[in-house]
């Protein structure tokens, strides 16, 4: 029984710090680009993240510690962690199907771009 605690704790523990650094890549990535649908998707799946990582935390908070607080807070973190999955991955889809016409938009938006340039060039 103990080396099935021990291997859960060990568990929540890795998850807990690989779904962190994944907050943080996709937070990275939002930052660093430019076009704003592409940012609000890197935005959502970062926040997907962030809310898997409150359910890991609340999970191994009441795994290790076993007081009514530590139940009532992993609980709390838990609920809100879920809550965060389900609302921001609503809104990942929803930027995900939009994602092909802000390319098409750019993708026009830099044609019009180099023809003013070449324009500019002849003159």
């Amino acid at each position: 029984m103990e080396f099935l605690f021990t291997f859960a704790v060990s568990f929540l523990v890795t998850a807990i710090v690989a779904t962190f650094i994944l907050f943080v890549v996709f937070k990275v990535r939002k930052i660093r680009t430019i076009r704003d649908v592409r940012s609000a998707y890197y935005n959502s799946i970062a926040r997907i993240w962030l809310g898997l990582f409150l359910v890991v935390f609340g999970l191994n908070t009441m795994l290790q510690f076993h007081t009514l607080v530590a139940y009532i807070i992993g609980g709390i973190f838990v609920l809100l962690g879920g809550y965060q999955v389900f609302y921001f991955n609503k809104a990942r889809k929803y930027f995900k199907g939009n994602l092909p016409i802000e390319e098409q938009a750019w993708k026009e938006f830099e044609a019009m771009k180099e023809n003013k340039a070449k324009r500019k060039k002849q003159k």
